[in-house]
């Protein structure tokens, strides 16, 4: 099932949610505060969804977990700005391309995820903050510089280096989508880590977990 990338996108490895534990301020974004609670329910949602357990949490975890969640916090802090939103019926869709890409019926798929130890609130909630993150970047879509032939051409070209025999290496036409798609992902990441440099700059962030903002 397609779960793992909805909660994995920082790297998550897995931790024991019965760990006794002192809540604390994990981190301050503006005038919010992320609780060590909020940073242990994530990665408590990741470790159901993978059906992992760790006895013990590690520092480093627990920092990248908490980084994610401010970035989220930025995130909708900069959508309360702008008065961007994600509309029920955005999420619903999300959710039936979620089940229909897993080859399931929303009801099958929705029960899947609950098996997984993931509510449907907890998707919905994970769906829409993906939404949201992707209507924020659309709005910056014009900093982004098009992907040329040129480009393509100088991938496929590096492609023709990697590869013992090149001529098992599908002609140019061929991969040409795939090619674009590819610099396009790399083009999207680079274009969201440098909005959340900006939004970071202009907003007071301090982490106390695992290492200093």
């Amino acid at each position: 099932m397609l779960l793992a990338p909805l909660f994995l996108s920082f790297g998550l490895a897995a931790l024991d949610a019965q760990t006794s534990y002192v809540d604390r301020v994990a981190a301050i974004v503006g005038d919010h505060v992320v609780l060590l609670s909020d940073v242990r329910a994530r990665a408590a949602l990741v470790a159901r969804s993978q059906h992992m357990s760790v006895t013990q949490l590690n520092e480093a975890v627990m920092h990248e977990v908490t980084e994610r969640l401010v970035e989220e916090q930025l995130e909708e802090a900069e959508a309360e700005r702008l008065k961007v939103t994600v509309a029920p019926d955005e999420v619903d869709h999300a959710v039936e391309q979620l089940a229909e890409g897993n080859k399931r019926s929303v009801p099958a798929f929705l029960h899947e995820a609950e098996q997984q130890g993931v509510k449907e609130s907890e998707l919905r909630d994970a769906l829409r903050r993906q939404l949201l993150e992707g209507k924020l970047l659309m709005m910056r879509g014009s900093q982004m510089q098009p992907i040329e032939e040129k480009e393509m051409r100088a991938r496929y070209d590096q492609l023709k280096t990697q590869v013992k025999n090149p001529q098992d290496l599908k002609p140019y036409e061929d991969l040409k989508q795939e090619l674009w798609n590819e610099l396009l992902q790399e083009r999207l990441q680079q274009l969201r880590e440098d909005w959340l440099a900006q939004l970071r700059g202009r907003t007071y962030v301090e982490i106390r977990i695992g290492g200093e903002s």
